[in-house]
C-alpha cells in the first residue's frame, strides 16, 4: 500500500521480531532506543535502504543490534561511512564504543570514562576525528578514530562557558563545529574544529535545544521545551520553525533528501516530516524511548588525502585555513617535526588533588566515571614522603601546588611538572589545616590552629604577618574571593562558627554560629557566587549565597564525615577521614552518591582541591599583582578600599604604599630567617625588629659582619653564593659564586685583616676570601674535613676554631693560614656541634649541640669544659655573644633565646614572629676588638693570612703559586684538573641520616588512556643521599659582584712554604721484563665433586633470592603499597572501591562484557522483501 505525501500514517514497529537481522553497512536510518520499563535490553535499530523508496512505499527492512545486558543505555550515535564504522555512547558503562558493520561482534573502546550524559557525537571524516559533548562535565572532547599508534588520546577543545551541551555537528568542508547548549542561557554556538573563533549562532527564543544536524549550510535542531523543530542558515540568517507539535519531547534529529527524522521521547515516536513545510509523513510508535538518530549514508565530499599525507602520530585536523596540520592530545606536545608527539612535563588540567596525610595524590577530572581497573595508589600519588600533608591550595596559571606538612611544620609549593623540586615558602608554623591563594593579588593565607590565628604572606612566603589573632579557637578551612576582597573561614572549636572578613582582617562577621557540628573545609563557586562548607558531624554540605546570604543544605548523607570539599560541574567531591576514609563523589543535581574510593588507614584523607584554571577567574581588583601600588602586600578593606601593609621588620612610609625599614647603628643582633628570606636586625635593648632591605630574596643562612665598615655578609645555599651589602641593603654584591654542590653554613669576618672565612659542607672544606679583592680566594683545609659547620676567629692572635659534625664530631683549631691544626675538643660520636662563638675577654669558647640540645663552654686553654644548659626539645643552630648574654637561634622556636653567659635559665627575647632562624651575630660598638693588622705594609700580592705571634703567610689563588720571594704569585704552567663532585643537600640534617630533596619524576604513563590523566602527572619523589667522604673543592673565580660561570679547582696552600699540597696520590707505573712462562698442570674434577659444586651454587642462589625478597619487602614497608582499587559490586550505583594488594601483579579480570548481541547476516534472504518488511496497516 502506497502513501500519499500529504497523509499522516501511524505505524507500530515492534521491538522484537525473531526474523530481524543485524544492521549492516549500507544506507540506513539508525536510532538508539532504551526500554521504558527496563525489562529488556537497549537496541540500536536501523531501517535499511533509501528513504526516498521506503517512505513512499511504506515497506521497511528492520535490523538491529542489541545490548548484551540489561541496564545498558545507548544514547548518542555517529558513524564513519568510509571505514564502515558505527559509533555509540553507552551510559551505564560510561564509554564510547565502535563497531565495524561487517558482521563482527568485536567492539572497540574509543573512549572510557565519559559521564552518563553524552548525548551528542559527530565525526569529521575528512580528518578522522570524533567529537562529543558531555552535559555533566560541560566540555567538548575530540579523539582520533584511526590513531597511528596504540595510545588512545583525546583533547578537550572546549571546557569554558558550557552549561549543558547536547547536540553537535561538524561542517567538514567549512571546518566548523556547531553545538547546542540547554543550560541556564540556552544557545547554539559554533567554532572552528579546535574550538577557536568561537561565537554564538542563535541565543534568542531558545528554551531547551537538544540534537542538531546539518543539511548543507542549513542547521536543524529540536527544542524539547518549545516542542519545535527549527532551522537556520549557518551564517545566522533565515531562521524558521519547521514543526510545532505540542506535548512532544523531541530528542534526536537527522536529515536526508526531503525529509527530517525526529525522535520523540514522551510517547516513544519516530517522526518523519518534510524538511521544507513540516508536513508529517509517517509516525512510528516504537514501544521504546528513542534517543539519538543518524542517517548512515555516504555524505562524503572532498578528500582526506591532506591528512593522509601528513602521517600524524595522534591527530590531524584539516580546516580551510590554515589547512591540514598535526596536533597532540592532552598530556602531549607536538615535536619540532610537526608530526610526532612527546609527553608534556606539566600535569593535565583539570584534575582532583587531595592529601592523604602520608602522600598527595590526584585523579583526573572524570574520576567519578572512569574505570579503576589496575589503578593503584603509587601510580596516583606524587608526593609520598609521609610528611603529614594536610592543607592544599593552587595557582593554576603558574602551575603551582601549595601544601602544608604537619611533620615539618612548613608550607611548601611545587610546580606540577616532571622533574620539579619543592620549595619551602613558610616554616615554623603550627598545625596548618587550611590554605588558600589569592591568585589575583598573589597573597597566601593560612589557618594555624596551634597558634589560633590566620596569617598572610606573599605567594613566595615573604612579608609574613598575623592577620586575625583574636576569638579563634581551632581555625581550619579558609577560602578567598578576590572579586569581593573577602576571606571566609571555619572554626570547629568549642563554639563552632563560619566567619568572613575583608582580606585585611577588618569587618569580621559571623555567617553562622548555631546548628553546626564540625564545619571543616570550604569551596567557593565564583561563577554563581556560592560558598560551600562541609560538616563532618552534621553529615551534610551547606551552601551560602554570597549575594543573598541564604543558607541551604545541598547534600546530606548519613554516617559521612565530610571534610575536604570541591565541586566540579554538577559533581561534588569530598574526603572522609572516618570509617569511609577516602575520596567520594555524588551528583548534586540528583542528590545521589555515585562513587567512593577507600584508602588504607595509614593514609588519612585530608584537604581536596580541583586543580583547574576555571576555578580561578580573573577578577578586576585594585590589588591585582603587578599593578597595585603596594611595595609588599596589598589587602582589601571596606568600600573597595586598598590597604598596603608590610611584613615583619618593615613600616609603611608616609605615602602609605612603600615599605621602609629604620636600621639602627648600634646595639643590635643580626639573624637570618631562611623561610622569610630575610636578614633581620633586632635591637638588643628592646627587641624591636627591622629588616635589612634586599631587592632579591632567596634563603640566607650563615651571617658575618664587618663592624668597621658596617657591612654584613651572608651565604645563600639556594643560589650558592656569598653576598655582602651595607646594613641598609645598599651596595649589595656577590662576594663568591659557588657551584651547585656548595653548602656554606658558617661565615666569620676578620675585620682587622679584611678577610672572610667560610665553611663548605658540600665540598668539606674551609676557605678564605679577601674583602679587598673578591677574586683572591683560596682553600685552607680539605684533608680530614668531614662536615664543617660554624667558624669563629681570633684575628689578633691569628687562630680560628670550627665545629665539625661528621663521623668524628669535634671542635678544631688552627692558625688562620691553615697551619698548626689540632683537635681542640673531642665530642661524643653522636654529637652534632652547630653554632660556635669565642669570647676573647673571658677567654672562653661557647658552642651549641643540636643532637643533645646543649649549650657548652670551655676555656681557651683547654680547661673547664662543661655543659651550661640542656633542653628536652630543641634544635640549636647559631650562637653569639653580646654583653653578658649568649643569644641562640633554635629551629624549634620562632624567637631568639638568650641566657647569661655565666649560666642560668634560657629566656625568650623579642618577637616570636620568626619562622626558621639560622645564623646570628651581635654588635655593640664598645665591644669591637681593635688592633693593627700584621699584613699592613706587607707586600703579599694576593692574600695575606695572619698567624700567631704577629706572623703572616702570603698565599695565592688557584692557578697561581708563590714566587721565590714568598710574596708575589706567578701563574702555574699546568693548572690542576677540575674534579667532578657528587651533589649534597644542605647541612644541619642529622649526620647519620640521609637528606632528601623533593622532586617529581615521571613513571609509567600507561594509565593515561583510561583515566584522562596526564602521563606526566603519574609521579613519585626521588631522594638524594648526603655524601660525607672528603672531596676536592670546586669554587669558581668571581669578579666583584659577579659569579663566575666556570668552576675552578682550588688546592690548599701550605702554610709554611706556600707551595700547593696535593690531596690526591698519583699512580706510578713501573716497566718490567716479561716473566718466564710458568708451567701448570690441568686438574680434573670427579663427577661427584662437580655435582656438589652445583648443589652448593644452587643453594647459594636460593639463599640470595630469599634475602633479596626480605630486603625488598622491608624496603617496601616505607612506601605506599601497590594496592589496586577494585569494584566490590559493579551493579551498584553507590559503589565503593577498596585498596587491595596485587596478586603477583596480575591484572584484574574485566568486569563488563565488551561484546554485543549481533544477529547473523544469513537469517534473512535479501531478495525476500516481504519477510522482513513492516507494512503500513
Amino acid at each position: 500500500m502506497h502513501i500519499h505525501h500529504s497523509i499522516f500514517h501511524f505505524v507500530w514497529i515492534f521491538s522484537s521480531i525473531a526474523g530481524v537481522c543485524s544492521i549492516r553497512h549500507g544506507q540506513n536510518l539508525i536510532w538508539a532506543q532504551v526500554p521504558s520499563l527496563r525489562n529488556s535490553v537497549s537496541r540500536l535499530v536501523g531501517i535499511e535502504g533509501d528513504p526516498d523508496e521506503w517512505v513512499v512505499s511504506g515497506k521497511v527492512k528492520i535490523r538491529h543490534i542489541s545490548a548484551p545486558h540489561l541496564g545498558w543505555e545507548f544514547s548518542a550515535l555517529a558513524f564513519d561511512y568510509t571505514t564502515q564504522t558505527l559509533i555509540w555512547s553507552e551510559a551505564m558503562n560510561k564509554r564510547i564504543q565502535s563497531l565495524v558493520l561487517n558482521g563482527s561482534t568485536d567492539t572497540s573502546d574509543v573512549f572510557t570514562g565519559t559521564s552518563p550524559e553524552v548525548y551528542g557525537m559527530a565525526v569529521d571524516w575528512q580528518s578522522g576525528n570524533l567529537y562529543w559533548t558531555d552535559a555533566l562535565y560541560n566540555w567538548i572532547i575530540m579523539a582520533p578514530l584511526h590513531a597511528r599508534n596504540k595510545t588512545r588520546t583525546y583533547k578537550i577543545i572546549i571546557q569554558t562557558g558550557l552549561d549543558s551541551p547536547h547536540g553537535i555537528a561538524v561542517h567538514t568542508t567549512r571546518g566548523l563545529l556547531i553545538w547546542s547548549d540547554f543550560g541556564e542561557r540556552p544557545r547554539i554556538e559554533m567554532s572552528d574544529l579546535l574550538g577557536g573563533d568561537r561565537h554564538v549562532l542563535v541565543d534568542q527564543s531558545l528554551e531547551h535545544p537538544r540534537a542538531i544536524t546539518l543539511d548543507g549550510d542549513t542547521l536543524y535542531w529540536v527544542d524539547s521545551q518549545k516542542d519545535t523543530v527549527e532551522a537556520v542558515n549557518i551564517d545566522g540568517t533565515e531562521r524558521r520553525i519547521v514543526v510545532v507539535h505540542s506535548g512532544s519531547n523531541f530528542f534526536g534529529i537527522a536529515a536526508y533528501g526531503d525529509y527530517l527524522f525526529v525522535t520523540e521521547q514522551s510517547k516513544g515516536h519516530l517522526k518523519i516530516v518534510d524538511k521544507d513545510d513540516g508536513q508529517n509523513k509517517i509516525s512510528y510508535r516504537l514501544g521504546y524511548i528513542p534517543y539519538d538518530i543518524i542517517m548512515y549514508t555516504n555524505y562524503t565530499t572532498g578528500s582526506s588525502h591532506r591528512c593522509d599525507m601528513l602521517q600524524c602520530e595522534q591527530f590531524c585536523v584539516d580546516m580551510p585555513d590554515p589547512g591540514a596540520r598535526c596536533i597532540c592530545g592532552e598530556g602531549f606536545n607536538i615535536t619540532d617535526d610537526g608530526r610526532s608527539c612527546e609527553l608534556t612535563e606539566q600535569f593535565v588540567q583539570p584534575s582532583h588533588i587531595y592529601a592523604v596525610h602520608d602522600a598527595i595524590c590526584h585523579y583526573p577530572a572524570n574520576v567519578a566515571d572512569m574505570s579503576l581497573l589496575n589503578v593503584t595508589l603509587d601510580k596516583q600519588c606524587f608526593l609520598d614522603k609521609r610528611h603529614g600533608y594536610l592543607a592544599l591550595a593552587f595557582d593554576a596559571r603558574e602551575n603551582f601546588l601549595y601544601y602544608s606538612e604537619n611533620n615539618t611544620k612548613t608550607i611548601s609549593r611545587i610546580n606540577l611538572e616532571v622533574g620539579a623540586t619543592a620549595e619551602t615558602v613558610a616554616g615554623g608554623t603550627g598545625v596548618v589545616a587550611g590554605l588558600c591563594l589569592d591568585w589575583v593579588s598573589g597573597n597566601l593565607y593560612w589557618t594555624d590552629s596551634s597558634s589560633q590565628l590566620i596569617k598572610v604572606a606573599s605567594r613566595h612566603g615573604t612579608f609574613q604577618r598575623d592577620l586575625i589573632t583574636t576569638n579563634l579557637d581551632n581555625p581550619l578551612g579558609i577560602a578567598v574571593h578576590p572579586g569581593r576582597g573577602r576571606l571566609y573561614f571555619t572554626d570547629p572549636g568549642d563554639t563552632p562558627k563560619v566567619e568572613t572578613a575583608y582580606t585585611d582582617g577588618s569587618d569580621r562577621r559571623t555567617i553562622l554560629d548555631y546548628d553546626l557540628g564540625s564545619p571543616n573545609h570550604l569551596y567557593i563557586d565564583y561563577t554563581n557566587d556560592m560558598m560551600y562548607w562541609s560538616d563532618s558531624i552534621k553529615n551534610h554540605v551547606r551552601r551560602y549565597n554570597l549575594e543573598t546570604e541564604q543558607l541551604t543544605i545541598v547534600f546530606r548523607l548519613d554516617n559521612t564525615g565530610f571534610y575536604g570539599i570541591s565541586i566540579f560541574q554538577d559533581i561534588i567531591l569530598w574526603t572522609d577521614r572516618n570509617d569511609m576514609n577516602g575520596i567520594h563523589m555524588a551528583r548534586l543535581d540528583k542528590e545521589e552518591k555515585i562513587r567512593g574510593i577507600l584508602h588504607p588507614h595509614y593514609g588519612i584523607a585530608q584537604d581536596l582541591v580541583t586543580f583547574d584554571v576555571n576555578n580561578q577567574p580573573l577578577f578586576n581588583s585594585s590589588c591585582r599583582e603587578g599593578s597595585n601600588p603596594c611595595s609588599q602586600l596589598c589587602l582589601s578593606g571596606a568600600e573597595d578600599a586598598t590597604w598596603c601593609t608590610c611584613g615583619l621588620g618593615y613600616q609603611l612610609a608616609e605615602d602609605d604604599v612603600t615599605c621602609i625599614s629604620s636600621i639602627a647603628g648600634n646595639n643590635f643582633l643580626l639573624v637570618t630567617d631562611a623561610y622569610q628570606r630575610q636578614v633581620f636586625q633586632v635591637s638588643s635593648s628592646n627587641g624591636v625588629v627591622h629588616a635589612v632591605r634586599h631587592s632579591t630574596r632567596h634563603s640566607p643562612i650563615a651571617i658575618g659582619f664587618d663592624p668597621i665598615k658596617m657591612r654584613l655578609y651572608w651565604s645563600d645555599n639556594t643560589v650558592h653564593i656569598i653576598k655582602g651589602s651595607n646594613l641598609d641593603g645598599d651596595f649589595a654584591e656577590i662576594v663568591v659564586g659557588m657551584d651547585d654542590e656548595a653548602v656554606v653554613d658558617g661565615l666569620a669576618v676578620d675585620h682587622i685583616n679584611k678577610l672572610l672565612y667560610f665553611t663548605d659542607a658540600g665540598h668539606n672544606l674551609i676557605g678564605v676570601v679577601s674583602l679587598t679583592n673578591y677574586t683572591h680566594h683560596t682553600i685552607l683545609l680539605t684533608e680530614d674535613v668531614d662536615e664543617p659547620r660554624a667558624i669563629a676567629l681570633l684575628p689578633l692572635e691569628g687562630i680560628f676554631f670550627w665545629t665539625d659534625w661528621g663521623v668524628e664530631p669535634r671542635i678544631e683549631r688552627a692558625s688562620m693560614d691553615g697551619s698548626d691544626r689540632s683537635t681542640f675538643v673531642s665530642l661524643d660520636k653522636n654529637s652534632w656541634p652547630n653554632g660556635l662563638a669565642v669570647d676573647s675577654k673571658s677567654r672562653r669558647l661557647f658552642w651549641v649541640d643540636a643532637q643533645f640540645n646543649t649549650v657548652s663552654m670551655i676555656f681557651l686553654n683547654g680547661t673547664g669544659q662543661r655543659v651550661m644548659l640542656k633542653e628536652d626539645v630543641a634544635h640549636y643552630f647559631g650562637i653569639t655573644i653580646m654583653g653578658d648574654y649568649l643569644y641562640l637561634t633554635d629551629w624549634k622556636k620562632t624567637y631568639i633565646s638568650r641566657m647569661h653567659k655565666e649560666g642560668g635559665a634560657l629566656e625568650e627575647f623579642g618577637t616570636d614572629s620568626f619562622t626558621k632562624l639560622y645564623g646570628i651575630y651581635g654588635f655593640n660598638r664598645t665591644e669591637v676588638v681593635l688592633g693593627n693588622s700584621v699584613c699592613v705594609f706587607k707586600e703579599c700580592q694576593q692574600l695575606c693570612l695572619p698567624r700567631p705571634h704577629n706572623m703572616f703567610t702570603c698565599a695565592c689563588m688557584e692557578g697561581f703559586r708563590l714566587n721565590d720571594d714568598r710574596r708575589t704569585c706567578i701563574q702555574e704552567t699546568t693548572p690542576a684538573p677540575a674534579t667532578t663532585r657528587l651533589a649534597t643537600t644542605p647541612t644541619t640534617t642529622s649526620p647519620n641520616a640521609a637528606t632528601t630533596s623533593t622532586t617529581v619524576k615521571a613513571t609509567s604513563p600507561s594509565i593515561q588512556t583510561t583515566l584522562m590523566s596526564s602521563p606526566s602527572s603519574v609521579t613519585s619523589l626521588s631522594s638524594s643521599t648526603t655524601v660525607k667522604s672528603p672531596v676536592t673543592s670546586v669554587i669558581p673565580a668571581a669578579s666583584p659582584g659577579l659569579s663566575s660561570s666556570t668552576p675552578k679547582t682550588f688546592t690548599s696552600q701550605n702554610s709554611i712554604t706556600g707551595a700547593p699540597t696535593s690531596k690526591h696520590p698519583t699512580t706510578e707505573y713501573e716497566a718490567h721484563e716479561p716473566a718466564a712462562p710458568v708451567s701448570t698442570t690441568q686438574s680434573r674434577l670427579s663427577s661427584g665433586t662437580v655435582a656438589a659444586v652445583v648443589i652448593v651454587v644452587l643453594l647459594a642462589c636460593i639463599i640470595a633470592v630469599v634475602v633479596a625478597v626480605v630486603i625488598y619487602r622491608k624496603h617496601r614497608q616505607y612506601k605506599i603499597p601497590h594496592g589496586k582499587l577494585l569494584e566490590d559490586d559493579p551493579q551498584r550505583v553507590d559503589t565503593f572501591y577498596r585498596i587491595t594488594f596485587p596478586d603477583n601483579n596480575k591484572d584484574e579480570p574485566v568486569m563488563i562484557d565488551n561484546g554485543i548481541e549481533n544477529p547473523a547476516y544469513d537469517c534473512v534472504s535479501d531478495d525476500d522483501g516481504d519477510k522482513d518488511a513492516y507494512n503500513v496497516h
